[in-house]
This record gives structure tokens, sequence and C-alpha cells, in this order.
């Protein structure tokens, strides 16, 4: 096994035939076969199943997939780090995971501030839940994150940054609509729609729940954010999350309001993370600074509702 066989593997996978992906790699269709051959051969499994529409790959074949991907991701970074070491200034792509509820805002200032400070590293943006985020740093799959549950990671080493406050938010004109704090008792008697418990805001929020004595009035339950935020928009219920204002403080809609829950305080720590299993790379230090100012800044501005953790470095 080698990195011209992996490569073979991943441009099957993602062309969907051989012809494809032997273009795609610029080597004659034989050649690419032998390379699927050999592996087939070292680890006496099938990896591709042929289709009338292509190859599928086998379950063995997705197995040996993930760990390619992460071998070939993993040489790309230690390439970069070399390349770096030697140059005046940082060259590179580092990948940065973040949480969808961040993303609208983080991902933007990021791009455009290391654009601006370090022209040679690129950014390639990873979202998802808050436990996708984290497992893509814990498995190596990204160098640099943002995560809400950094201490359930096995494999990172995190620096918290902030801690965000949750809030009430619905469409204006509900009976919940003011412009004041409202108690937690209060906040989860109205009609909500929530994400489910694989999200690290809703484990915070039951325990928090739990710890007062009450209980959801959960109408339903989402995990997408876009259907959720649609579901608010509608009137049919409210939310209880994190606010991060895309646009900045002045941004929120007017037509919607956002209460601050106390009594007690619902928060959660937000932390930057990176793999334990190799050395940070100069570039994704970089964009781990980066990262840090705006995150900082977001607190300072009121654009992010939360306090700060880490004010220097």
């Amino acid at each position: 096994m080698n990195f011209k066989h992996l490569r073979s593997l991943v441009a099957v996978w993602e062309e969907g035939s051989f012809s494809a992906a032997a273009a795609k790699l610029n080597i004659v269709q034989p050649a690419l076969s032998q390379h699927i051959i050999a592996l087939e051969r070292e680890f006496e499994a099938e990896l591709f199943k042929r289709t009338r529409r292509g190859v599928e790959i086998t379950p063995t074949g997705k197995r040996l997939l993930s760990h390619a991907l992460l071998i070939l991701k993993n040489a790309e970074i230690a390439r970069n780090d070399i390349k770096a070491s030697l140059c005046d200034e940082p060259v590179g792509e580092v990948v940065v995971a973040l949480p969808f509820t961040m993303a609208h805002y983080l991902a933007p200032r990021l791009i455009c501030a290391v654009e601006e400070s370090f022209p040679r590293i690129s950014i390639q943006v990873v979202e998802g839940v808050s436990s996708e985020t984290g497992s893509v740093i814990d498995t190596g799959k990204a160098e640099i994150g943002v995560v809400p549950n950094a201490a359930e990671l096995e494999n990172a080493d995190a620096i918290p940054v902030l801690q965000e406050h949750f809030c009430l938010i619905g469409l204006r004109g509900r009976p919940e609509d003011s412009k004041e704090p409202v108690t937690l008792s209060d906040a989860v008697k109205a009609p909500l729609v929530l994400g489910d418990r694989q999200l690290s805001m809703r484990r915070v929020l039951d325990e928090q729940v739990l710890a007062i004595g009450a209980s959801l009035n959960l109408r339903m339950s989402q995990n997408s954010p876009r259907t959720l935020s649609g579901l608010v928009d509608y009137g049919m219920a409210c939310t209880i999350s994190n606010l991060v204002r895309a646009g900045g403080r002045q941004s929120m809609s007017r037509d919607y309001f956002v209460r601050r829950i106390v009594s007690p305080e619902v928060t959660r720590t937000i932390s930057l993370a990176w793999p334990r299993s190799r050395s940070l790379s100069r570039p994704a230090a970089c964009v781990r600074d980066v990262l840090m100012e705006i995150m900082q800044n977001a607190i300072r501005l009121g654009d992010w509702e939360g306090e700060l953790i880490v004010t220097d470095r």
C-alpha cells in the first residue's frame, strides 16, 4: 500500500467509475485498476462492486477509505508544514471545523482576515452539529475547530475562549414577547422546537432544566438548523439557543424577540481545539490565533451573547 494506491481508491470513490478516476489522476485506466487490485490483494477483500451506473464502494472499501482520507490529509499537512517552515510566511490549506450556529458569523470573518494577513494560507470550512465538529477534531480530520464540548474530546487539546449565554428566541407578538430577561422556569413553559440530545446545546439545557425540577414544553424536535429556524420564523414555536448575530449587534431582525435566560443562567463554554495526535502546523497556529481574535471581538462588540474566558495569550 502506498500513496498512489490510496489516491486511486479515493478517486474511484469520488468519480464513481474507473475511467473518470483515471482521467482525474491523469493516468491510464489499466494502471489505476492495478492500484485497486493491489489493495484488494493486500487486504484480501473486494473494495468496489461494478453496477450498471459505474462502481459502488463495499463496506470494506468504506472502512479503508476513511483511513485513506486521513492518511492523505496528514501527508498534505506534513508537506505544507515543512514547506512553511522553510518559507518566510506560512503556506498551505487549513481545515477548520465550525458548528452550524457559529459558522455564519465566523467563516466569512475568518476567511477574510486570513486572506488579508496570510495570503498563502487557504481555509476549508467543515460545518456540522456540535457532535460532528468535535468528532472531526478528535479524529484528526480537521486541524483546528470551534467546539462547545471540548471536555468530551479524548484526543484533542483545547483553549477555553468564551462562555456563551442561552436565550429564548421567538417571533414578535407571541405571548412570550418581551425585552426583559426570562427565568429558566418561565422559558421552558413556552412551546419549543429544539435539537435532540446529540447536540451539546440540548444536553446543557436538559441538565439545567432537571436541576430546577422543571420540564420542557417540547412541541417538536428538529436537528436541521434551517428547519428549526424556519419553524420559529413561521411562529409555530420558540427556541432556546445561543445567539451569534451574523451581521453584528444591530442585525437581529425586528421580527424576533430575544430574552436572555436568568435564574439560573444557562451557559456553555466554547473552546478552540485541535488534534493531540500531531503538532499544530504553522498555518494552523496562525488560523487559531485569528479565530481567537475574532471570537474575542464578537463578545466585546456584543455580536455574541456571552463573556470572555481568555483575554490575552
